[in-house]
């Protein structure tokens, strides 16, 4: 009897021993197949995102080479910062253009940064007919200068008017 149990747990027990390293074997793969799907799906957004970022790239490059054709175009509506010293000067012959006694004077700049727009404060006072500062404003509206006026005040002085502006002027 012994060797029909040792037969009987020959015969039995290698087909459930060799089941088990195989289910064993089956578990083990299974898992690592579980990881490397994964890894390819963190590979395969990883591909995804780079390659929208290509895209993008690819699209600002295209657009900055257009941008560039702007560029000078856009430096030469405002003046430079140099050039506003002339600022005062071209006031006073607008002004005299329209019969108008004006001083001007330039105070302090502020800029919103390196390669920003820059703001530079004036005052300007002057007196004249009504309808001639009328005439020196709407000159004004079209002359080569960005020009912000922040206050006037006028005060009659017999037929004159006398005036006080204040305002920015804008430079590249």
């Amino acid at each position: 009897m012994t060797n029909f149990r040792k037969r009987l747990l020959i015969i039995a027990g290698v087909p459930l021993g060799i089941s088990l390293i195989l289910t064993t074997i089956l578990f083990f793969m299974g898992s690592d197949i579980v990881k490397r799907t994964d890894q390819i799906k963190q590979l395969r957004g990883d591909l995804l995102f780079r390659l929208q970022l290509t895209e993008s790239l690819a699209l600002l490059r295209k657009d900055s080479e257009q941008a560039k054709n702007y560029i000078t175009e856009i430096e030469n509506i405002l003046p430079s910062r140099d050039q506003l010293v002339s600022f005062p000067r071209d006031l006073s012959t607008i002004a005299r253009q329209n019969k108008i006694d004006l001083n001007s004077s330039l105070g302090q700049e502020g800029s919103e940064g390196i390669g920003k727009l820059g703001q530079t404060n004036f005052t300007m006072t002057g007196q004249g007919l009504f309808d001639d500062f009328i005439s020196f404003l709407k000159t004004l509206e079209t002359a080569r200068y960005f020009i912000n006026l922040k206050s006037i005040d006028f005060t009659r002085r017999d037929s004159n008017f006398g005036a006080l502006m204040t305002g920015q002027v804008f430079s590249f």
